[in-house]
């Protein structure tokens, strides 16, 4: 018998119990075989050692604590799932804020190298009064100025860098239990 017949048949049987949540145990069962195929087992011989199904539903039904342990398995579960999903969500927003930071931090580049140059072809081509030179002199500073701005933002990013993404991680997680005690 394969997983999807095992879990059908499973579930057929568990139907006749109002009181079990068959859903959560299907999970459980369908988490626990697919734990064992990832660990090597075949997936058929390993159903096969779970036993005959109508003993199974038996021991479910005559248990309680092992409907506890199939929802703390569940729960625990979600909490890796949604672990992983902050992770990821975390990671897209660092790896957006970075985006936008080396958009501004080209554009201070971009800025610095075009005033510079604009700075030194008027000087250098165009008759200047001595009124003129000051002025020049300032865009030659502020063009030195913004260069130096872009590469500190860019060395102090690279410094962060960890800092910053695992503060978006707790931000993100703290973010997700917030939502989660509202919601429950």
């Amino acid at each position: 018998m394969n997983r999807k017949e095992f879990l059908s048949e499973l579930k057929k049987q568990l139907k006749v119990y109002k009181k079990i949540d068959s859903e959560e145990i299907i999970y459980y069962y369908d988490e626990m075989i697919q734990d064992a195929v990832d660990a090597g087992h075949i997936e058929r011989q390993f159903i096969a050692e779970l036993g005959n199904i109508e003993e199974i539903v038996r021991n479910i039904t005559g248990d309680e604590s092992f409907i506890y342990k199939v929802k703390k398995a569940n729960e625990n579960s979600l909490v890796s799932l949604i672990g992983s999903a902050v992770k990821i969500i975390s990671l897209i927003v660092y790896y957006f804020a970075l985006f936008i930071i080396a958009i501004v931090c080209f554009s201070l580049f971009a800025a610095g190298i075009g005033t510079l140059f604009q700075a030194i072809i008027y000087f250098a081509f165009d008759s200047t009064l001595p009124s003129d030179t000051w002025i020049l002199l300032g865009l030659v500073i502020i063009a030195v100025g913004l260069l130096l701005v872009s590469f500190s933002i860019i060395k102090k990013i690279f410094e962060a860098s960890r800092e910053i993404k695992l503060y978006i991680i707790r931000k993100t997680k703290y973010l997700f239990k917030k939502k989660g005690g509202e919601l429950r």
